[in-house]
C-alpha cells in the first residue's frame, strides 16, 4: 500500500514537470495606476479654407484697368487675389472666397508676374456682403454704327444668332473699346459697332494678338457660347482665338 502511494506521487510529480515550461515564472502583478484628473481638451484650431478658397486681411491693394488686386494675409501667409474693381481698404477682413488659382501669371498692365494669384468673382467682407462689387463691368460708351466687313456680320447679330453660330467662324468689324492683356493666358478685347442694345452691344473677343483702344479692326474667330472660366468670368457669347486686322 505504501509502495503504491509513493509510485503515484512520483508519477504526478513527473507529469507536472513535463507540462510546466522550463524556467517559467508567475506573471508579475501589474501596478494599479493612481486615478488622475482628465487632461484639459486642446482647443480646436480655426478651420482653414478649402484648397480653392482664400480668406484673410487685406495687407495691400491696387487697381489696374477694371480689376482690383489685393494681397491677403492669413496666419502669417500672404497670397494675391484679383477680382472685379472694388473699393478695398487695407485692414479689411475678407471672408472665404472661391477662386481659380493661376501660377506664374503675368499682368501686362502692371508689368508684374505673380507666382500665385486667385481670380475671384467678388471680395466678400467677413460676415457680410461683398464689398462694392462690380462684376464684369462693360464699357458704357456708345458709338456710331460701323459698316460690317464684306461677308461679315454685326455685334448685335452675333448675340441674336448665338445659338446658330456656336462653334462657327465669324467676321466682325468694330471699334476697340477696351483691352485687357494677359488675363488667363490671353488678351481680352471689347468690340462695338453701334448695333445691339444694353447687354448685347459689346462683343468680347479673345486673342493672342492685341489691339489699340479707339482703332477700327476686323476680327475673325470662332463663336463660343455660355463660357465659364471660373472666378466669376462668365460670358453668354465670345469670339475666341481671333485674328485681328486693321479695317
Amino acid at each position: 500500500m505504501k509502495t503504491s502511494i509513493v509510485v503515484g506521487l512520483l508519477m504526478m510529480t513527473a507529469c507536472y514537470g513535463r507540462d510546466r515550461p522550463a524556467n517559467s515564472e508567475a506573471p508579475a502583478a501589474k501596478p494599479i495606476a493612481a486615478p488622475t484628473s482628465p487632461e484639459p481638451a486642446t482647443p480646436a484650431a480655426p478651420a482653414e479654407p478649402a484648397a480653392d478658397e482664400v480668406a484673410g486681411t487685406v495687407f495691400e491693394t491696387m487697381d489696374a484697368s477694371e480689376y482690383t488686386y489685393a494681397l491677403v494675409e492669413r496666419g502669417g501667409k500672404q497670397v494675391w487675389v484679383a477680382g472685379p474693381q472694388t473699393k478695398l481698404a487695407v485692414g479689411t477682413v475678407l471672408g472665404p472666397m472661391k477662386g481659380t488659382l493661376m501660377t506664374g501669371f503675368h499682368s501686362d498692365t502692371l508689368n508684374r508676374t505673380f507666382e500665385q494669384i486667385y481670380f475671384v468673382s467678388s471680395f466678400p467682407v467677413a460676415g457680410g456682403a461683398p464689398a462694392n462689387p462690380h462684376t464684369n463691368p462693360r464699357p458704357v460708351a456708345t458709338i456710331e454704327k460701323v459698316d460690317p466687313a464684306p461677308g461679315g456680320t454685326t455685334v448685335g447679330k452675333v448675340f441674336d444668332d448665338k445659338a446658330a453660330l456656336a462653334g462657327k467662324p465669324v467676321v466682325v468689324r468694330g471699334k476697340v473699346m477696351k483691352v485687357n492683356n494677359g488675363i488667363l493666358g490671353r488678351n481680352w478685347i471689347h468690340l462695338q459697332d453701334g448695333t445691339g442694345s444694353t447687354g448685347t452691344n459689346d462683343l468680347m473677343v479673345t486673342s493672342s494678338a492685341t489691339a489699340t483702344v479707339g482703332d477700327i479692326v476686323v476680327v475673325r474667330g470662332k463663336v463660343a457660347v455660355d463660357q465659364d472660366f471660373g472666378g466669376g468670368y462668365k460670358y453668354a457669347v465670345l469670339v475666341e482665338d481671333a485674328t485681328i486686322a486693321s479695317k
